[in-house]
């Protein structure tokens, strides 16, 4: 058969004539295997198979084709994948100076090793003298001493190597060609000339390699549109990049047509201004074991002991009021948290955490238990199974390294390395300089093209320096087993990449960043003078300049009182006097004069959206009370004859006990305490006659206690308790507006939860003793709410909600 080697610069047509040839192979009933970069599968068989079905064309990458060469003729060993060569130089750093090495400086010796191999190049092949340079050598020797009989990646490639120059390699097609790289190794290369001798092989490169001669030469093509543009900076060239990306949708392009090219880094803050403009982007960047949601609790919790701060402590459900309290003091540590715990009653909870968090002798059945308790904190089923397969994978290597605290650290450093592939939606696709090579799009916008933003990533070795290297060419003629230099100029292949990928080419830079200035880098510009960004249809709504917002035209409508939301409001009932000493003494002082209209909860609804509140009400005509609370049931009647008297009597408990029967035994077991509460206290929250109503009220000495009834088992834990009141403004609220305004009267708060049949559930055991951050944040927003409520605002707020909304068809806002 026949070598063939097709040489031709960037956007030169090297892929589309190898297509035609998969084609007529194809045609002809023969199988053809093309090997390139994973990002270049899916394009791959979308150009392949434009023109109509084309069976027999398989494509993969370099190191399946490894795989599948020496699975055929079953010589295959166990792998050793990316994490496990981490681990196991990790193990080796270990074993020679006998402590624990850090993640980082097992990753330096694992990329020098890979290199070594990738040039089949033993230890005994490196120089020798430099001291780091003979650690190296040994740490080397010594990983495959503990690697033994099984395989890395570039173990592979040298075995595959030695089985096709042996003659023993059968390729399960007809033909191989191998597209879409930059450049090859010496290893690689042996092995397609070995595999040329008995099958079609071709091969396409920009530029040949030393010592190989090209059968084919294409010459560059003026097939590329340029433009280049310049943004005062990165944000405005994001929004007019996604302004361009919806012009284009609009007249008729495929997504999968376009394509933005962003540095490494840069696509977080890409997407999410891609969803204010409502473009689909394809996010190809890696994502590893960490970045999901799973992975991103465990890392919480894994650093957590070294680490503890009020952001980690979030996750966890019950240590939540000390992770407000952290952030409210602006505290961490182990020492301030320990402190603090025991300040907000949570002292025993925090130490029962730490406990349970540090690593047991049974490393295995400890990261088990935290992998179930973290998937059952994220509430994630879809992919469950596989993450706890992978993740506990990962727990197993680590082992190898370290126990007890330096255990966490490499499992969170493997969770790190480990890549997953998650299900993407259909989009623009979004790339860095690695991803977009080998690949072609009818329209790409390549983004932040300053200098240093793109390039191969070309430096000196840590441990073998330039001049103890030889020229990559001495390498391909076989008169060197050294390294190869590092600085090779490979930037320069890249940049002629980078400007053909895309039939029209546009190239954007910032003028500045935070940084200050910045240049464009002149190999991206190709000589074009820049302009000044063109104006274009707007793309987000937030771009409309400010005008005057809707008001609805029936707007004293939105304040009429309405009881169905709070069961304890009753518009009848007079207010709460501001000027009293402590209202949870005496809620019957009221002023007369001043009708109350709004509940707390009411004007929490409209800060949900102003515009369900107002159709629900005044357009629809719905019923009035929020969807899906229980408003019905012989218990809200229980709970709305208690609220309606400021007081109990022994005469009024014993006729709620004959008018409800269901509840008499529960309303005789909590008689004294029922006889102490004060019902239905009303807590001015703001002007307009606003307020807040807790069910019940207590005082005992500087003790403040609120009390809130609930549906009979429904809730039956603490955790369940907060859940609740974190759905609510009132009570909250109310600890809020007892500690600020009664300061030196009342030193603490206690909110209770009471489901109806059972015993009161403290919410946040040890009360709460200083305003928290989220009941500020409450008390901000009622005020901003009342504000708006006030001037007739009727803004809808489209979102998740809108799927549950009864007014949805008449608002249109959230439909699809």
């Amino acid at each position: 058969m026949s070598f063939e080697l097709l040489v031709g610069p960037p956007g030169s047509g090297k892929t589309h004539v190898l297509v035609e040839r998969a084609r007529e192979l194809a045609v002809q009933g023969k199988r053809v295997w093309w090997a390139g970069l994973p990002n270049q599968r899916a394009g791959l068989y979308r150009r392949a198979t434009s023109r109509g079905p084309l069976l027999g064309l398989e494509f993969q990458t370099l190191q399946q084709f490894y795989y599948r060469l020496l699975a055929h003729a079953c010589v295959l060993k166990p792998l050793v994948v990316g994490t496990g060569r981490l681990a196991l130089v990790g193990e080796a750093l270990a074993q020679e100076r006998d402590a624990l090495p850090s993640p980082g400086e097992a990753r330096l010796f694992a990329g020098a090793i890979s290199e070594a191999k990738r040039y089949d190049l033993g230890p005994r092949h490196l120089p020798a003298g430099d001291p780091e340079v003979e650690r190296f050598r040994a740490i080397y020797a010594s990983y495959e001493l503990l690697k033994g009989e099984a395989w890395d990646y570039d173990d592979f490639r040298r075995e595959a190597l030695i089985l096709a120059e042996s003659g023993g390699a059968a390729l399960e097609a007809d033909a191989l060609i191998v597209d879409g790289l930059r450049e090859v190794g010496p290893l690689d290369l042996r092995l397609l000339l070995a595999l040329g001798d008995r099958y079609e092989v071709r091969l396409a490169l920009p530029e040949a390699p030393p010592g190989c001669g090209p059968a084919v030469v294409l010459k560059p093509r003026e097939s590329t549109l340029l433009s280049v543009y310049r943004a005062a900076n990165p944000v405005s060239e994001s929004r007019w990049v996604l302004s361009a990306l919806k012009r284009d949708l609009a007249l008729g392009f495929d997504p999968l047509d376009l394509a933005v090219i962003l540095p490494e880094g840069s696509s977080a803050a890409f997407t999410a201004l891609a969803d204010e403009y409502g473009v689909p982007v394809m996010d190809e960047f890696p994502t590893a074991l960490a970045d999901d949601l799973p992975g991103r609790l465990l890392l919480e919790l894994l650093e957590l002991p070294d680490y503890p701060t009020a952001s980690r402590l979030l996750p966890i459900r019950e240590l939540a009021p000390l992770a407000n309290a952290a952030l409210y003091s602006g505290v961490a540590g182990n020492r301030a948290l320990s402190s603090l715990a025991q300040e907000v009653g949570l002292a025993e909870t925090w130490r029962r955490w730490q406990a349970w968090l540090e690593v047991t002798d049974d490393t295995d059945a400890w990261a088990s238990q935290l992998v179930d308790q973290v998937l059952a904190m994220s509430g994630r089923e879809e992919g469950k199974e596989a993450f706890r397969v992978q993740a506990l994978l990962r727990a197993k290597e680590a082992s190898r390294v370290a126990v007890g605290p330096g255990f966490r650290a490499w499992w969170v450093a493997l969770l790190k390395e480990s890549s997953v592939n998650l299900p993407q939606p259909g989009g623009v696709s979004l790339l860095d300089e690695r991803l977009a090579s080998g690949r072609r799009f009818r329209r790409t916008y390549l983004m932040r093209a300053v200098e240093g933003a793109y390039g191969t990533g070309e430096g000196e070795d840590y441990f073998v320096p330039e001049e103890g290297r030889s020229p990559l060419s001495r390498l391909f003629e076989g008169l060197a087993s050294t390294l190869p230099k590092r600085f090779e100029g490979r930037d320069r292949l890249l940049f002629a990449e980078l400007l053909s990928t895309a039939d029209d080419l546009i190239v954007t830079f910032p003028d500045a960043d935070q940084g200050g200035p910045l240049l464009a880098e002149p190999a991206l510009i190709a000589g074009c003078e820049p302009q000044v960004l063109p104006q274009l249809p707007l793309g987000s709504r937030l771009e409309l300049v400010a005008g005057e917002s809707y008001r609805a035209p029936s707007g004293p409508a939105l304040v009429t009182n309405d009881p169905g939301d709070d069961p304890a409001d009753d518009s009848s009932d007079d207010a709460a006097d501001d000027t009293a000493d402590d209202p949870t003494d005496d809620p019957a002082k009221d002023h007369a004069d001043e009708p109350a209209l709004l509940s707390l909860e009411q004007l929490r609804r409209y800060d949900e959206c102003a515009m369900r509140y107002w159709l629900e009400r005044v357009v629809a005509g719905q019923d009035r009370r929020s969807p899906g609370a229980p408003h019905d049931g012989w218990w809200r009647g229980l709970v709305n004859d208690l609220v309606e008297h400021p007081s109990s009597t022994p005469e009024h408990l014993d006729a709620l006990a004959a008018s409800y029967p269901l509840a008499a035994e529960w309303i005789a077991g909590n008689r004294d305490l029922l006889l102490c509460l004060n019902f239905g206290v009303r807590l001015p929250a703001g002007g307009q006659g606003t307020w807040a109503r807790p069910d019940a009220a207590l005082r005992s000495d500087r003790v403040a206690s609120f009390y809130t009834f609930a549906q009979p088992g429904t809730i039956n834990s603490e955790s369940e308790a907060q859940e609740h009141l974190e759905g609510r403004w009132t009570e909250l609220w109310a600890a809020g507006h007892m500690l600020q305004r009664y300061r030196g009267r009342i030193d603490k708060v206690r909110l209770l939860v009471w489901p109806v049949l059972s015993k009161p559930i403290d919410a946040y055991p040890g009360g709460i003793a200083y305003p928290w951050r989220r009941i500020s944040s409450r008390m901000n927003r009622a005020q901003a709410a009342l504000e708006r409520i006030g001037q007739g605002r009727i803004d809808p707020s489209p979102g998740f909600r809108c799927g549950h909304c009864r007014v949805r068809d008449i608002c249109r806002e959230g439909a699809p």
